[in-house]
């Protein structure tokens, strides 16, 4: 990564100055000051940048101009070649894009080089293999997500939801209560841990309006309705907060 290879060309700098200056012993630690200073100051300043992308994609996701947002993101690309695991967010979002409008084909490679940080991603790659028959490389997927998302429901819930689906009900409660350990006040968690218990079939649409995005299930038409009016009640408290 170029911001690397510049942090280091300057931490080399500083260390030979040193060097000619005094001894090298005494040259090693401006010489890694230096060289980490350098690349936190350009890593943050090209997050920055594309979280600013981000941003006006977030806008144009709003407005329903999906194909604009994915344009706006793939900006982004040049900057991924300065800062480690930059790009991986990117092809999550892109990924995640994709995968929203069913484009399944398109989102699949960037899904798996999106970063494992990315949860919404990781648990869409996830959706993805558990569609396609392969719940062993969902679950793997999951697993991983959950060592860098430990605190996201989300993760914990799809996991439960899949073993339900695949008739093991004692994984799905065991998932839910290592889920209830981490996340003690989720009340989504705890009302489907509940269900689970009494033999009931699990509410995923009391995770909100994020569950459906991964296509897992269908929303009924009264959720549809439901969400379409969450929706224009949200467009409704955006517009009045610049009149």
């Amino acid at each position: 990564m170029y911001s690397l290879l510049v942090s280091l060309a300057a931490g080399g700098l500083v260390f030979l100055g040193v060097v000619v200056l005094s001894q090298p012993l005494y040259a090693i630690f401006p010489g890694l000051a230096v060289a980490i200073g350098c690349y936190v100051l350009l890593a943050r300043r090209y997050w920055k940048v594309v979280e600013v992308l981000m941003t006006r994609a977030g806008a144009e996701v709003q407005q329903q101009r999906v194909d604009h947002a994915i344009r706006i993101l793939e900006s982004g690309y040049s900057y991924g070649r300065w800062v480690f695991l930059l790009r991986g967010q990117i092809d999550g979002q892109i990924g995640a894009l994709h995968y929203m409008q069913k484009n399944f084909d398109k989102a699949l490679p960037l899904l798996e080089n999106s970063s494992s940080r990315h949860w919404v991603a990781q648990g869409m790659l996830a959706a993805y293999w558990f569609r396609h028959h392969k719940p062993q490389d969902a679950m793997k997927v999951l697993d991983k997500a959950k060592t860098m998302n430990k605190k996201e429901p989300m993760l914990y819930a799809l996991e439960a939801w899949m073993k339900v689906k695949l008739k093991d009900r004692d994984g799905a409660r065991a998932a839910l209560t290592r889920a209830k350990k981490v996340l003690p006040d989720n009340g989504a968690l705890a009302e489907n841990l509940i269900r689970l218990q009494n033999g009931e079939e699990m509410k995923m649409g009391s995770f909100g309006e994020a569950w459906w995005q991964f296509h897992l299930e269908k929303p009924s038409q009264k959720m549809l309705l439901k969400l379409s009016g969450q929706s224009r009640r949200a467009k409704g408290a955006k517009k009045s907060m610049y009149r």
